[in-house]
């Protein structure tokens, strides 16, 4: 029976939910694997097979897969429907080297990463061996506890799959209550490095801001600005740079000048930052019409002059 349909670029991925149950084997139980695997089993799809590399992922490992075989890369692979390298990038092709050298792929088996970085093509050698590739990297932040695999469902993933394999990573997806959006192989990098800018920096930009208050003296930073930050994002997901404030998009050069020598005595590296993102952020409101032409460049002419550090 047909589900419901998620796209990119023109392309359309109809979610089917079909039997029967894969058999999940796992190679590296970190937090993509363990909350992949863990949503998986949920769903009917049982994590048979697991590979971890050090104590605390063997240990996780008897915990969230108690009923799985634990075995070397090879050996979970010969076991499993479709297994999961959910290692670090570097390590993907280490370890999908040594499955191939074993000989145990079979045709048709399918064989999938989770990061976001690579598409299909670091795992050719397994395609040579007749297994079908995939990319599934979970579009979601996650932090190593037992409520990763409920931040699945809800979660968008970025797939990219041999097209006999787009039927089962959707299956799949679609099961733990996730969306697929897919992203093209030439592309892959530049999808990933854009998912971090917005994701891991916007956690950067929050602790250098609290840091910040804190070293002011600002008391209970985290609570004045949690509402700020939550509209902030809010208003930037609905509205693009039309939900952009501040000196920057009112034109008052003099603020931005100020801001820059206060930051410069406070913390260098905060005042680099702030640059880069008012010059962004001025593109983007000319890019939008948003800024006047002159107020624009008043706040350029700031951005670019020397910083001239403010006693504190």
């Amino acid at each position: 029976m047909a589900g419901d349909t998620s796209s990119v670029a023109g392309r359309s991925a109809e979610t089917v939910i079909v039997a029967p149950a894969l058999r999940i084997g796992i190679v590296g139980v970190g937090r993509a694997g363990t909350a992949l695997g863990v949503a998986l089993a949920d769903a009917g799809h049982p994590v048979v097979a697991v590979h971890a590399r050090s104590a605390a992922g063997r240990a996780r490992a008897r915990v969230a897969f108690p009923a799985a075989s634990p075995g070397t890369p090879a050996e979970v692979a010969d076991v499993s429907d479709m297994t999961f390298l959910t290692v670090s990038d570097d390590a993907i092709s280490d370890v999908l080297a040594d499955i191939v050298t074993a000989g145990v792929l079979r045709t048709g088996q399918l064989v999938a990463h989770a990061s976001g970085q690579h598409g299909v093509g670091i795992l050719q050698p397994a395609r040579d061996c007749g297994a079908l590739r995939a990319a599934v990297h979970p579009i979601m932040t996650l932090s190593g506890t037992v409520a990763d695999a409920g931040l699945l469902s809800g979660a968008s993933f970025g797939v990219t799959a041999d097209p006999a394999a787009e039927q089962v990573v959707c299956t799949l997806v679609a099961a733990i209550g996730g969306r697929v959006v897919f992203v093209p192989e030439q592309v892959r990098t530049a999808y990933h490095a854009a998912v971090v800018l917005g994701s891991n920096y916007l956690a950067t930009l929050v602790t250098a801001t609290l840091a910040l208050l804190d070293e002011l003296g600002v008391p209970e930073g985290a609570d004045a600005l949690a509402p700020l930050l939550r509209q902030s994002l809010d208003s930037a997901i609905e509205r693009g740079p039309a939900a952009l404030t501040g000196p920057v998009r009112r034109g008052d050069a003099g603020t931005v000048r100020a801001h820059l020598d206060a930051l410069g005595a406070l913390d260098p590296a905060a005042m680099s930052a702030y640059a880069a993102l008012a010059s962004l952020a001025l593109n983007q409101l000319e890019q939008a019409g948003l800024t006047e032409r002159e107020r624009g460049e008043a706040v350029r002419e700031a951005l670019s002059a020397p910083v001239t550090h403010t006693v504190l």
